[in-house]
């Protein structure tokens, strides 16, 4: 799978969205409410108590804003793809992606690639221009650049549980309740992690590595205090990004080579 044919496929999902643009609209639009009224439930909670574990509203929006634009990224490659081949597995229509001369991974990612995630980028793009410009953030060039590799990092992260789960299909076949636990476990990182009891912050640190989405590429920007990480680890954040895909993505392939197909 090379970018030029993975562009082909991107511009013939594109042309065939765009035949029924009324309805690519409005699912954007709905998806756009959907995440406005989020925005708008965090802001009237802090309306009323200020901060929350010393965070303000303009900064939490960043935090917030950074889980929605990272997991729009890595969605659009994983979600649907890894979601759906519980049925495919199960029956029996994944088999014709094997016969073909491509890497199945790479395939799958790319043919299912999701443009209706356009409407998580904008609104939570917005949002985080919003609350840079708020803040009074000038970034520098080399945070510019951390934080660009923090995005990459957040998306990577997402995506490579998604590919891990999407993996379990070919043992377990049924698999979407992990979906369930993944965006539960997900619901945590919408805040400060200093919020939470010491045990849930090293649950989402070291063992399930949400936090490294949001919290520390926002803590790290905005100096706030890391209880579990120190400073100079900053740099340390988007490494884990690649880390979890690379594995999310090993555990894919090295299940599907052992898939025996919907009647082994």
């Amino acid at each position: 799978m090379t970018l030029k044919l993975f562009g082909k496929l991107v511009f013939l999902l594109t042309k065939e969205r765009m035949e029924y643009r009324g309805d690519f609209l409005l699912a954007m639009l709905a998806q756009i409410i959907s995440y406005s009224g989020d925005y708008i439930i965090i802001w009237l909670f802090l309306k009323k108590f200020d901060t929350l574990a010393g965070w303000s509203w303009p900064e939490i929006a960043l935090l917030y804003s950074l889980g929605l634009f990272t997991y729009a990224i890595g969605a659009s490659f994983s979600f649907v793809q890894m979601r759906d081949l519980e049925n495919q597995v199960k029956n029996g229509t994944f088999d014709a992606i094997l016969i073909r001369p491509v890497n199945p991974y790479l395939y799958l990612v790319c043919r299912g690639f999701n443009l209706a995630y356009l409407a998580h980028v904008l609104i939570s793009g917005s949002v985080l221009a919003w609350a840079l410009l708020k803040l009074n953030i000038s970034l520098s060039g080399m945070q510019i650049v951390y934080l660009v590799l923090c995005v990459i990092g957040g998306a990577m992260i997402q995506a490579g549980f998604m590919s891990a789960i999407g993996a379990v299909s070919f043992v377990w076949v049924r698999t979407n309740f992990l979906f369930n636990l993944f965006f539960k476990f997900k619901e945590f990182i919408s805040y400060p992690l200093p919020v939470f009891g010491t045990l849930i912050q090293v649950l989402l640190t070291f063992i399930l590595p949400f936090a490294f989405i949001n919290f520390y590429p926002a803590a790290f920007l905005l100096t706030k205090e890391t209880p579990l990480l120190s400073s100079w680890t900053m740099w340390i954040v988007p490494v884990v990004g690649p880390l979890v895909y690379w594995l999310g993505y090993r555990l894919w392939m090295r299940s599907v080579n052992k898939y025996q197909g919907a009647g082994g």
